[in-house]
């Protein structure tokens, strides 16, 4: 795609160039001649598995997102189910003006069976405007099984949008969403898919066909990476274990106190003192959860790191850095006293949100505890979405 005098490439949107080979964009110069060029970084992912990670500053994503506001259309705002936090893009309000938004919430296969997704729309929607985004709709969907899509294109239609965008972090699945929609309406994909953040760089815009054969551009943007999440800082392989590509299974714990449980090597939680209680962890299927005594915890996790939590990798693990505590407290330990408390846990419980990670599950008694997390990585409490929000769900619309 060219804009202006810039060739742009068809799989992720980098302004194509060929004096710079480890420079994003770089194709030979015979490429600028073909129809839908990609570039060799898009070339290599596509065929190869190959990822050379780049991040787009934040300068540059205000400033590619920012066109929405120029030229309105209908925002999908992508957001990834398992990690709803964590996929919120700072400031999207100013970004895109007048253009009404869609929330699509994307990976719901990943859910347990018995969640049914659109149970979370009001949480959803309250989620997104407490950022200050007003939300005019909700939408659950998987763009990698395909669940949803047929009831997201036709209210597309309905709408009469001719111009559609997709916004949201890195790795929330907005290519792979476009490239289902684009295929659904009998147009050929072109977008550059892949397990890892960043995949595209710049603005691609693409023409597509909805059901009732009206033509559409459906435009693609880039993810924005703050850092503030776990996927952020892995290597491929680390990633490829700590994203979810299965429905989560959750791993219940019934915990006594001076008790550790190690979120592979992302996050450490110690119970400290309290009564006896289940805890639930909400990670991927692939990462190892380790329940040991506390006073064992240091020496696993300095001693038998490899052999029993195995990820993050070295390089990964120093990447993220050293695990801060947080204190966690419930009950008689929730805090109103000198303690500082940093996770205080209501009676009704919460879940203690690891962005990029996934979540801890409390159910509010009387708890005493430490929450290890690298520096820098986002730590949210909300509604206990499963048996929380989605029962009360439930009990509002019992025939829903």
């Amino acid at each position: 795609m060219a804009e202006g005098s810039v060739v742009i490439c068809a799989g992720c949107g980098a302004p194509l160039q060929s004096e710079m080979p480890e420079a994003p964009g770089y194709v030979p110069a015979s490429a600028f001649d073909r129809d839908k060029p990609v570039c060799r970084r898009c070339f290599r992912i596509r065929h190869y598995g190959e990822f050379v990670p780049v991040a787009v500053s934040p300068d540059a994503y205000r400033q590619a997102v920012a066109g929405i506001a120029r030229h309105p259309g209908l925002v999908l705002y992508v957001l990834d189910v398992f990690d709803l936090s964590g996929s919120m893009v700072p400031g999207l309000a100013e970004l895109v003006g007048t253009s009404p938004v869609w929330a699509v919430v994307n990976k719901v296969d990943l859910l347990p069976a018995e969640v049914r997704p659109d149970a979370l729309a009001r949480w959803v929607r309250r989620l997104v405007e407490e950022r200050g985004v007003r939300c005019d709709g909700v939408w659950f969907v998987s763009g990698r099984t395909g669940f949803g899509m047929d009831s997201l294109l036709s209210a597309l239609d309905e709408r009469r949008e001719d111009r559609v965008y997709a916004v949201g972090m890195a790795n929330v699945g907005k290519s792979t969403l476009l490239n289902r929609l684009i295929r659904a309406g009998r147009a050929e994909p072109v977008l550059t898919e892949s397990r890892m953040p960043g995949t595209t760089l710049g603005v691609v815009e693409m023409a597509g066909t909805l059901p009732s054969g009206r033509a559409v551009s459906f435009v693609d943007t880039p993810g924005l990476m703050h850092g503030g999440r776990v996927i952020d800082r892995l290597c491929a392989d680390c990633l490829k274990r700590a994203v979810p590509s299965a429905r989560l299974r959750p791993r219940v714990y019934q915990l006594n106190p001076r008790q550790t449980l190690w979120i592979a090597g992302f996050a450490r939680f110690d119970f400290v003192a309290g009564e006896r209680q289940p805890i639930v962890v909400w990670v991927s299927n692939d990462l190892v959860v380790h329940r040991t005594k506390l006073e064992r915890a240091d020496t696993i996790g300095e001693e038998r790191y490899e052999e029993v939590l195995q990820v993050p990798c070295p390089d990964c693990r120093a990447r993220l850095g050293e695990l801060r505590p947080l204190v966690v407290g419930a009950g008689r330990h929730r805090g109103g006293g000198r303690t500082r408390m940093d996770v205080p846990v209501p009676r009704q419980g919460c879940d203690v949100v690891l962005a990029g990670l996934g979540w801890i599950t409390l159910f509010g008694r009387d708890l005493a505890g430490r929450l290890f997390v690298p520096e820098g990585i986002q730590v949210t409490v909300r509604e206990r979405m499963i048996g929380g929000v989605t029962r009360q769900a439930v009990r509002r619309h019992p025939n829903a």
